[in-house]
């Protein structure tokens, strides 16, 4: 009825989902922290988040510099919008954007 899957697409699927999750987890803390009452645990906040932000422009970037060397690969194209979806929601902790 479905087709099998190869364990390279397996692999694949596994990592996008699992970037999924861990920015998931770690943007849910962050945002937590910012909105903290005490003045160190939102400023660690912050600079958690803008760090979270760098790492997924990196990524991004990485995703990028992939695609324009090597053929078009749905596991680079959908790293790069989670990346660039997850550091814009991260880093409006650090501008203060909470909304």
């Amino acid at each position: 009825m479905f087709p099998k899957i190869q364990s390279v697409t397996r692999e694949e699927i596994l990592i996008v989902v699992g970037v999924v999750l861990v920015n998931a987890v770690l943007s849910n803390v962050f945002w937590r922290c910012v909105g903290a009452k005490r003045r160190w645990v939102r400023g660690t906040g912050r600079g958690a988040a803008a760090a979270l932000a760098i790492a997924n422009l990196g990524l991004a970037g990485m995703c990028i510099v992939h695609l324009l060397r090597f053929d078009a690969d749905w596991m680079y194209i959908a790293l790069m919008v989670v990346a660039f979806v997850f550091a814009y929601r991260v880093g409006g902790a650090t501008t203060g954007q909470y909304s």
